[in-house]
């Protein structure tokens, strides 16, 4: 088994470590890059268009810049191939699939912690000691800890080197870590402050000949990176990849959290928490005063890294992603460069040759999904039908590709007209037609459309032996056959991900083949197909209802569209009283039998209207719920029995845009929230009037830290003011972050208490007035500082007003009813 763990390249020279018939190995070698230009000559090498080249190859890979850097103004001389020489040595060395064994990859969860005698450690000036470092090993499981006190171990798994000082730490994990340089390292934060860190650290109370033996190469580059106007500062250990799980998380998950501090993230997925030191005053006081449950801590915050990746496998799912595309580990948090890689591959195992990147750039902006607005209210009997996978079956139906875009534009065009049948396509002979006017190719496949294809049937491949493998198990419980499901699993969703973020690569201007007709030609075709299947069911359900032009299409968001069936409901049952179960049967069979085939069939009219190269839309209905209520477009809640022909014994609730939803919604208010709309869909008015005025009396019960509005801090600096802390209309959040930051300094407590940074998540609480600070509101990380002293005026009232009874008011102004008693305003706030 032979597979790369890390491709570099400095100056001519390629930096490989890998295995080897099993064996790790690890080579520095010259690689002499090919790339291409034209000739008249009939050769096995094609360029997009079909023109041919021949191969130009060089002694190194300076030479192939030089000769690039030499053609790059001259006209009509185009040179074709990668230029990228790391992607092209990795497909040159692999040109098949790359057989690789994760099990074998060395992998590390890292986590130090410092003294913070100055403050919350920077790692730009990085003046705090590191006091102790732990690692894990991902595949013994085995923990070692390096620290500068005495602790009693009592735990077979944990390796505790005691260090005299902070040069000794450094020294000794810096042996550990050259004897087993990990091919991965990862870690909460680890790439934005524990690593940098330690480099810093070893640079300073060590030199810099230390620092860079962390590489395997000796190489370990600085470099600054601004994200939202804060500057970060990174290392790149060349050899070594830092796959943050802070960084993965944010990536693959697809969900907000009110914090992504590893304390709160632990407790949403694993019920578990950081190790509580609150009996401590400080952090000082924490390291000065219980050196031993200090180390705990710092062990258990690497062993929760462990266990999110035990149940998330994000890391499986980054290594599968990267050998699926050929590229390094790291490279999986940029969709462009992954897309790039993923083609080059694929056109290159046809001889075609990639071109240089694309000139065009995004200049103007394109037509986005539809959304329609729907009518705010309740509505029984909600059934929703899903286009699958919109934008990869769109690409596959219209044949979008660059190499099949024709230069020529049809005006005049657009949706409506299209929905309409205004426009003549009775002409098309060879090309496929789309809203934006353009014309694609239809006399042989693109290679986009036929990367989706493969992408797609990959994936539905793969899922179908995933859950072949689970069945399988739940039968016989053969822990060997965990292995399978989490290769599949990882496998199907690396092609999930590619096939979503496809789109997005399209439509960048950084993309080799970026052209914005392209792009526009997908959104545009998504709405008309969407749009097209809702005139059709709104003529079909009028048709056999007899309602003349009523529309039964509550709302529509790019790929869904939801239909009203109450109607047919009332009309097949006409009043008899029939339980839901039945009701959901009669419309699953409704679907079924009726629906499903008679959208397929509008589906194969308007491939044909436009001749289409293959019809690719696929609908299926999702789900079917017995009442649901919409407030705005992208705002609804649906009681759900049937999702999908899963049928529930309790229907559950899908929420979509509502504050239950929103990380910046408190937690306890959010809880609060979704109990209210289950009586909203389940109860009465006076029901949710009642459970009203109970949680206005309980919500002041609560700690302020659960009630506190969640928020992202940006723009600090815009709003700062020298004389007066905050300019005018400065946003609340920030109002309040700026306050926190002055009076920590004014109180001299930023040792305990770190600044508020720009970006970062905080939480903001309404304050009665007057106060110490004269101010209604106050922004803070986990706890407003005592020294403050304003915990005592909390305004619960307000607090609950803007969380909870704001957001319901919404809700309840939709349906028509009441947020309290008639006649009782002015008591409901006494």
């Amino acid at each position: 088994m032979n597979f790369y763990t890390n491709v570099a390249i400095v100056s001519d020279t390629v930096f490989y470590r890998g295995f080897s018939e099993g064996e790790r190995v690890e080579l520095r070698e010259k690689f002499s890059p090919t790339l291409f230009v034209s000739t008249k000559k009939e050769t096995k090498y094609k360029t997009l268009e079909g023109e041919c080249v021949e191969p130009i190859k060089f002694s190194g890979i300076g030479e192939a810049k030089e000769f690039v850097k030499n053609y790059e103004t001259v006209e009509n001389f185009t040179i074709y191939g990668n230029t990228k020489y790391l992607y092209q040595y990795i497909l040159s060395e692999y040109p098949k699939e790359v057989d690789y064994d994760f099990t074998k990859l060395n992998i590390l969860s890292l986590d130090i912690e410092t003294t913070s005698e100055n403050g919350f450690p920077s790692v730009e000036e990085a003046i705090e000691e590191i006091l102790c470092i732990t690692v894990k090993d991902f595949s013994s499981k085995k923990i070692t800890t390096w620290g500068c006190g005495e602790f009693e171990n009592f735990r077979d798994d944990v390796n505790y080197i005691y260090c005299k000082n902070e040069q000794d730490l450094l020294l000794k994990f810096q042996q550990f870590w050259v004897g087993a340089t990990p091919d991965i390292v990862t870690g909460w934060n680890v790439k934005h402050f524990d690593m940098p860190f330690i480099c810093r650290r070893m640079d300073r109370v060590l030199n810099s000949k230390h620092m860079r033996s962390l590489s395997p190469w000796n190489f370990v580059y600085e470099r600054d990176v601004y994200i939202k106007g804060q500057k970060k500062i990174y290392y790149d250990i060349l050899g070594v990849a830092t796959l943050d799980y802070y960084d993965l998380y944010q990536k693959f998950t697809y969900t907000n959290q009110e914090s992504y501090r590893l304390d709160h993230i632990a407790s949403v997925e694993l019920g578990a928490n950081k190790l509580d030191h609150s009996e401590f005053e400080n952090f000082q006081d924490f390291y000065r005063n219980n050196w031993q449950k200090f180390i705990e801590y710092n062990i258990h915050d690497v062993e929760l890294v462990d266990m999110l990746e035990d149940k998330m496998k994000l890391i499986e799912l980054a290594v599968t992603m990267a050998y699926d595309a050929k590229v390094n580990f790291e490279d999986v948090f940029y969709q462009v460069r992954m897309w790039d890689s993923i083609i080059y591959d694929a056109l290159s195992q046809e001889n075609i040759i990639i071109p240089p990147k694309s000139d065009s750039t995004k200049d103007q902006q394109y037509a986005g999904a539809y959304v329609k607005e729907p009518v705010p209210g309740m509505y029984d009997w909600v059934v929703n039908f899903d286009l699958n996978s919109l934008y990869p079956h769109l690409i596959m139906q219209y044949n979008i590709s660059p190499e099949t875009l024709l230069d020529e534009r049809v005006g005049g065009i657009n949706v409506d007209r299209l929905l309409n049948r205004e426009i003549d396509t009775s002409t098309l002979q060879g090309v496929t037609l789309c809203p934006n006017g353009t014309l694609y190719d239809t006399r042989k496949q693109g290679f986009l459309p036929k990367l989706m294809q493969k992408i797609y049937d990959e994936r539905t491949i793969y899922k179908k032996k995933m859950l072949a493998a689970k069945q399988e198990y739940e039968n016989t419980k053969n822990p060997e056959l965990l292995k399978d499901i989490s290769k599949y699993n990882n496998i199907q969703m690396a092609r999930k991900i590619q096939l979503n973020s496809a789109y997005g690569a399209i439509g960048n201007e950084y993309f080799r083949y970026f052209r914005i007709e392209n792009a526009e030609a997908i959104t545009l075709s998504g709405q008309l197909s969407i749009r097209w299947i809702e005139k059709k069911m709104n003529e079909y359900l009028n048709r056999i209802l007899k309602t003349g032009d009523k529309d039964y299409v509550i709302a529509i968001d790019t790929d869904s569209i939801y239909l009203n069936l109450g109607d047919l409901v009332q009309s097949v049952f006409k009043g008899r009283k029939a339980p839901d179960e039945k009701i959901v049967e009669f419309l699953d069979k409704i679907c079924q039998v009726e629906l499903e085939p008679f959208i397929e069939s509008c589906y194969e009219e308007l491939a044909k209207y436009v001749n289409a190269y293959e019809q690719k839309m696929n609908m299926k209905r999702e789900n079917i719920a017995n009442r649901g209520f919409w407030t705005v477009k992208k705002r609804y809640v649906l009681n759900v029995w049937d999702s999908e022909g899963v049928r529930y014994k309790q229907p559950k609730m899908k929420i979509c845009g509502m504050e239950t939803q929103r990380s910046s919604t408190p937690s306890y208010f959010r809880d609060k929230l979704y109990e209210s709309y289950k009586i909203i869909i389940n109860g009465t008015n006076d029901d949710l009037i009642a459970f009203i005025e109970k949680i206005k009396n309980h919500s002041k019960k609560q700690s302020y830290i659960d009630v506190a509005s969640p928020r992202s801090c940006n723009n600090l600096e815009k709003y700062k003011s020298n004389s007066s802390i905050y300019k005018s209309a400065t946003p609340i959040a920030v109002r309040g972050a700026l306050l926190y930051n002055y009076y920590v300094k004014q109180h001299k407590i930023t040792n305990r208490f770190p600044l508020i940074q720009e970006g970062e998540k905080i939480k903001f609480i309404y304050l009665k007035t007057p106060n110490p600070i004269g101010e209604n509101v106050i922004s803070f990380f986990q706890s407003i500082p005592p020294e403050f002293g304003l915990e005592k005026y909390i305004d619960y009232t307000l607090q609950f007003e803007k969380s909870f009874l704001e957001p319901l008011k919404s809700v309840l102004e939709c349906i028509g009813w009441d947020y309290q008693r008639r006649g009782s305003l002015t008591s409901f706030f006494s």
